[in-house]
């Protein structure tokens, strides 16, 4: 299959995708606005990246419709409760990442409980990625008005093929701060986070940069310029990413 049509048309299912999630929480906003979310223990920000399960092949439509709402029926479960800050699609062209989704929970173990009622989930067709994270640059936030979704450019950084020793991961984690900062500074990124500690698998995603704009091949050139990228302490991938607008400030 020709890469740019693949492309294409992984990000024409993630728009279509983002526009039903777009529908699922405008019907949920005003319940989330109006009702204060109940008193809880200090949570913390966990970043979960949905990614690929088993195959819905042979699975008849009208089944995967229901569990399509079911799946995005959770997400406006999570911003009544007020644990959901941002959630949407994206258009990996390995398929392999779906979306991207950012909640607060009390421990790792809760925070994988969120998707419990979540059929693509909880039967396997997507498997969950959790991540605590730190912020480095920029915010996101809930949308409680959703008028509509914005496509900005999704850029993870993993452990490269010279990734250094644990003892030197603090020096990698401030390097890569600092031109986080940079490019936020330049209006190039909205949000940067990295994500320290362990997931709750054997990931060798470290960080996560949220592009403004639509230009893939400009972050890449971006993110390619840097030492860290350059010597191949991080290799790093970036594909359009779908949120309400407003949720990267």
């Amino acid at each position: 299959m020709n890469h740019h049509h693949s492309i294409a048309s992984t990000a024409a299912i993630a728009a279509t995708a983002a526009t039903l999630l777009l529908s699922t929480l405008v019907s949920f906003q005003s319940v989330a606005a109006g009702d204060a979310a109940p008193a809880a223990a200090e949570k913390k920000d966990y970043f979960v990246f949905l990614t690929t399960g088993k195959s819905t092949q042979g699975i008849a439509p009208e089944v995967i419709a229901t569990k399509q709402a079911a799946h995005l029926e959770n997400f406006g479960r999570l911003a009544k409760l007020g644990s959901l800050t941002a959630a949407g699609p994206c258009a990996d062209p390995d398929k392999k990442t779906r979306g991207i989704v950012v909640i607060h929970g009390e421990s790792m173990a809760d925070a994988e409980s969120m998707f419990g009622p979540d059929p693509y989930v909880s039967e396997g067709f997507m498997k969950t990625e959790i991540h605590p994270f730190q912020t480095i640059a920029g915010k996101l936030q809930l949308v409680t008005e959703v008028i509509s979704m914005e496509q900005s450019v999704i850029v993870i950084a993993s452990r490269g093929k010279k990734w250094t020793e644990k003892s030197q991961e603090d020096a990698i984690a401030s390097e890569f701060s600092r031109f986080a900062k940079k490019q936020f500074e330049d209006g190039k990124i909205g949000f940067a986070a990295l994500l320290p500690g362990d997931s709750n698998n054997d990931s060798k995603r470290i960080a996560v940069m949220l592009f403004r704009g639509k230009d893939v091949a400009a972050a890449m050139k971006i993110c390619e310029a840097d030492a860290l990228v350059r010597d191949e302490k991080l290799a790093i991938q970036a594909f359009p990413q779908y949120l309400a607008k407003g949720a990267m400030e």
